[in-house]
């Protein structure tokens, strides 16, 4: 099982961008810390568990943010930084 520490945790979040807000005025974004604990749980253990994500956010709302991320190329550059 994968699991990984706060700091760990933390060291992720801090790579990645803050989102900017709407000027319009939006719902503010997820946050971040949130979704990448989501996005490992659904890594280690797939879908079983999307019951236990709410506390995460939904499962829709993890995948846009791991979507947005991608597309950004920001989880290939902290890969390259943890190189």
């Amino acid at each position: 099982m994968l699991e990984l520490t706060n700091e760990q945790l933390n060291w992720l979040v801090e790579r990645i961008p803050n989102h900017e807000l709407s000027p319009k005025g939006a719902r503010p974004p997820m946050d971040k810390y949130n979704v990448m604990q989501a996005i490992f749980s659904i890594l280690d253990n797939g879908a079983k568990q999307k019951d236990s994500l709410r506390e995460c956010g939904s499962k829709s709302t993890v995948h846009r943010w791991f979507q947005i991320w991608t597309h950004a190329s920001t989880l290939e550059r902290i890969m390259h930084d943890a190189g």
